[in-house]
């Protein structure tokens, strides 16, 4: 039966609508390009090293929750309104895995008990319309007499409310480098 070892989540604004999963040391820029236009068009892409989600929008803050299994949960989220998962292979050459923006708010240290390795990541979300919705509320009211009050009433009422699950488990040991040599 699968079990959960740990959860870590971050509540954020995501600078440029991004919120990021990687292994703390990577090689980040290899395919970034691509796997944010693709992520852009899709919610989700990876460039193997990273996971690029793209919020659908960036003035109510997210919700961002990471989930170490020791195998694939067998559960059913649906039930409870995610939609997924979009499913990607992410390798970890330290087994030290952050999430957060591409600026710095992050957490850190979210330690897969097996280690370095390549893990599946099943990515789900919930809320993006509710909170696209939400932004055009927020949008309506810039400009308007009292909006800094009420844009902070709204913000504050849907903060979380686009939620991000991303849930990792191992899945084998990463190939040898190109660059190592046989000793």
């Amino acid at each position: 039966m699968p079990t959960r070892h740990s959860r870590h989540g971050l509540t954020l604004s995501p600078n440029y609508r991004m919120v990021v999963l990687r292994d703390v040391y990577c090689d980040a820029a290899v395919g970034s390009a691509t796997a944010i236009s693709e992520a852009i068009k899709n919610v989700a892409a990876s460039t193997g090293y990273e996971i690029y989600i793209v919020a659908t929008q960036d003035l109510i803050k997210v919700r961002a929750d990471v989930e170490i299994w020791d195998e694939a949960p067998d559960d059913d989220l649906s039930a409870s309104g995610w939609t997924g998962p979009l499913t990607f292979d992410l390798d970890c050459p330290t087994g030290n895995l952050q999430v957060g923006d591409i600026f710095g708010t992050v957490i850190s240290g979210i330690e897969p008990p097996r280690g370095l390795g390549r893990y599946t990541v099943a990515l789900f979300h919930r809320g993006r319309e509710q909170a696209d919705g939400a932004f055009h509320e927020i949008l309506q009211v810039m400009g308007t007499d009292g909006d800094d009050e009420r844009i902070d009433d709204l913000q504050r009422q849907h903060s979380g409310i686009e939620q991000y699950l991303m849930r990792i488990w191992w899945q084998t040991d990463l190939p040898p480098d190109e660059d190592d040599e046989d000793l």
